[in-house]
């Protein structure tokens, strides 16, 4: 299972990657075009929704290494009896909001799929087209934090750490 949880998260990162190459290419081209009095038709909507595929596809696998949230600065000073309540009672409230960003998520775009609601831009689209990243993203930033909390309680208060450490493949020249 834990394979299979790394997997997922990795290639939701991948995913997260693919959207920014497309914001690139997006971009250039774009650039490249106007200097030729040329256009992308819907070039701001394809950007503004790979902007929020990368975002929230990225979510699941920066929190599993511990690079979303610098709350761990100050956990892992704590002492290690301190340091997993703190821990356990961060996570806990993580995944009372993330579960709430869930079920709001889910609602707002199962209330657009019922409406048939489209963009309004150059490109109409359904809407719960688009915002499925942020669901997929929402869903496994959840998933994420619930295997981590269970990880929390299993693991000694002398070996958890809320930031994982840096190693020299960390550093890049």
């Amino acid at each position: 299972m834990r394979k299979l949880l790394d997997r997922v998260y990795d290639g939701a990162l991948g995913l997260a990657a693919l959207f920014l190459v497309g914001i690139f290419v997006l971009m250039v081209s774009e650039s490249v075009l106007r200097y030729f009095g040329s256009y992308i038709t819907g070039a701001q909507e394809l950007v503004g929704w790979f902007c929020a595929a990368a975002g929230f596809l990225a979510l699941p696998a920066t929190f599993k290494r511990g690079e979303v949230i610098r709350v761990g600065i100050v956990v892992d000073a704590l002492p290690g009896h301190i340091r997993k309540p703190a821990l356990i009672a961060c996570m806990l409230i993580a995944v009372v909001c993330v579960g709430y960003m869930f079920k709001a998520t889910s609602l707002y775009i199962w209330q657009d799929f019922k409406s048939e609601e489209v963009t309004q831009g150059m490109i109409e689209v359904a809407t719960w087209i688009p915002q499925t990243s942020l669901l997929v993203g929402v869903v496994l930033l959840f998933v994420v934090i619930i295997d981590e909390f269970i990880v929390a309680l299993r693991s000694p208060a002398s070996v958890l750490r809320a930031e994982r450490a840096m190693s020299t493949e960390d550093l890049t020249i």
